[in-house]
C-alpha cells in the first residue's frame, strides 16, 4: 500500500519545514537551566530511539530512521524512502527555596527523509533542534540607591540553536556499515529585559546569532547477526557569533530609543569533541542495547557567569520485545520498550553537576506494511534543591510517524 506519490510526499515534507520554523520562534522548553550557555540540549530523536532511554548506537534503521549513529542509514530498506517526523510535550514542575512552579511547552523532535538506493547507499536530510532557551525570571524587585522607591525586573529568554544534517552511509563486507555527517548548526538566542519604575520603562532586547558546520563519523559492526557494536565521533567546533542590541525607554509619557546596534561581535561557543559507544543483541523476541557516551567540555576553556563547564558523560539502557515482527496478527508486530538514562550534565554551579536521571516507555505501533508509530512517555529528575540551585521533574510525551514507501522500482507495466 503507498500513502503518497512523490509529488505529495515532497509537499508534505516541506509543511513540515515551514513548520518546525514557526515553532523555533517561541519557548521550546521550561527549564530555567536553559539561562545558561546556548540553553539546554535538546534530546531530540526518533521514537523507537525516545523509548529505549535515549540508546540507539548500535542500532539499525530497520523500524524507522536512527539518529544517533550516521552508519545506520545503510540499513535502511532497500529502495525505500522514509520520512520520520515527530513532537514532544512538556509539563516540568519546579521546585526550589519557597519557589513551587508548573510549566508547559511543545516542540518539534525531527523532521527527516531518508531512503537506501539498491542496497549501495543510504543517505538522509534531518532538520531537528540541538539546543533549546526557554527561562523567564519575572517580578525581581530591588530598591533604587539613595531613594525608598523600588525597581522591578523581568528577564526573559527564547530560541535555540537549530542542526541541518546530512548523513550518507555504505556497508562493507556485509557486516561493517560506515557513515559520516555533515552539519550546519544555526538558530537565535533573544533576552529581553524590563526594568519598571512607578513612572517608567526600560527594555532591553538583546538577539544572539551564532552558526558553524560539524562533521561527524560512525561505524556499526554485526558479529554472527547476535552482537551489534556501534561508534561514533563528533569532532569540536566553534560556532560565531553575532548580536543585535535595541534598547528603549518610557518615561513622561513618551517612548523613545536609546541605543540601537546591528551585528556587534560576541564571544564564539565552542562545542566540544564526542564519543560515543553502543552495543546491542537479542534473544529470541527480545532487543537489549546499551550506550556510552562522552563530551570533552573541559577541554574548550570556557566558563559560564554562573558554573563551570565540565565533561559530560551519558549513559542509557533499553529493552524491547514484540511477540513475533513478521508476524500477520497485529498485536504480535506491536513493538514494546522501556529504558533507562543518566546524563551528567556539563555544567557545575556551586560545586554541583546539574545532572538528569530519566526513565522512559513506549510502544511502536504498525501502520500498513512498512509503516510506525512510536509514542514514549518519559519522567526524568534534573538539578537538585541545593544551594541556589533549582530542582525539576519533567514529563515528557513523544509521538513520532515513519512513513516508508517504495520509490526506484523498475515500471512492470507500460
Amino acid at each position: 500500500m503507498q500513502y503518497m506519490n512523490k509529488s505529495q510526499s515532497l509537499i508534505f515534507f516541506a509543511l513540515l519545514f515551514g513548520l518546525y520554523s514557526h515553532s523555533q520562534s517561541s519557548n521550546l522548553t521550561g527549564s530555567p537551566y536553559s539561562l545558561f550557555g546556548l540553553g539546554v540540549e535538546s534530546n531530540s530523536g526518533t521514537g523507537r530511539n525516545s523509548g529505549l532511554g535515549n540508546t540507539g548506537i548500535s542500532l539499525d534503521a530497520n523500524y524507522g530512521i536512527n539518529l544517533y549513529n550516521p552508519a545506520a542509514f545503510a540499513t535502511l530498506k532497500k529502495n525505500e524512502v522514509t520520512f520520520d517526523f515527530g513532537g514532544s510535550a512538556e509539563l516540568t514542575n519546579l521546585t526550589g527555596g519557597d519557589a513551587n512552579e508548573q510549566r508547559s511547552n511543545y516542540n518539534f523532535t525531527n523532521i527527516s527523509i531518508a531512503f537506501n538506493h539498491n542496497d549501495d547507499y543510504g543517505i538522509g536530510l534531518t532538520l531537528k533542534p540541538s539546543t533549546n532557551v526557554g527561562y523567564s525570571l519575572i517580578g525581581i524587585e530591588n530598591n533604587i540607591e539613595g531613594s525608598d522607591e523600588q525597581f522591578t525586573t523581568n528577564i526573559g529568554g527564547t530560541g535555540g540553536i537549530s542542526e541541518l544534517r546530512l548523513d550518507y552511509a555504505r556497508t562493507f563486507f556485509n557486516n561493517l556499515n560506515v557513515g559520516v555527517k555533515a552539519s550546519y548548526l544555526f538558530g537565535n538566542i533573544e533576552e529581553s529585559e524590563s526594568i519598571v519604575t512607578s513612572n517608567s520603562y526600560l527594555e532591553i532586547i538583546e538577539n544572539n546569532y551564532y552558526n558553524g558546520a560539524q562533521l561527524g563519523l560512525g561505524a556499526q559492526y554485526s558479529l554472527k547477526d547476535k552482537h551489534n557494536f556501534g561508534f561514533t565521533l563528533d569532532f569540536p567546533t566553534v560556532l560565531k557569533g553575532t548580536k543585535d542590541v535595541y534598547v528603549g525607554k518610557y518615561s513622561n509619557s513618551a517612548y523613545s530609543t536609546l541605543e540601537e546596534t546591528e551585528g556587534e561581535s560576541i564571544d564564539n561557543f565552542y562545542l566540544p569533541l564526542k564519543l560515543g559507544f553502543g552495543y546491542s543483541t537479542s534473544f529470541k523476541n527480545l532487543l537489549l542495547t546499551a550506550d556510552y557516551t562522552k563530551k570533552f567540555w573541559s577541554a574548550t576553556n570556557q566558563s559560564d557567569a554562573i558554573g563551570d563547564y565540565v565533561d559530560q558523560d551519558i549513559f542509557g539502557l533499553g529493552a524491547s520485545f514484540a511477540v513475533d515482527r513478521t508476524s500477520y496478527k497485529y498485536w504480535k508486530r506491536v513493538d514494546f520498550r522501556m529504558g533507562l538514562n543518566y546524563n551528567s550534565g556539563y555544567l557545575k554551579v556551586e560545586d554541583t553537576n546539574i545532572d538528569t536521571y530519566s526513565a522512559s516507555f513506549g510502544i511502536g505501533l504498525p501502520i500498513g506494511k512498512r509503516s510506525l508509530l512510536n509514542i514514549s512517555y518519559t519522567l526524568g529528575k534534573k538539578g537538585t534543591t541545593e544551594s541556589i540551585l533549582i530542582e525539576e521533574y519533567v514529563n515528557t510525551l513523544n509521538i513520532n510517524i515513519s512513513l516508508s514507501d517504495l520509490w526506484f522500482q523498475k515500471r512492470k507495466f507500460n
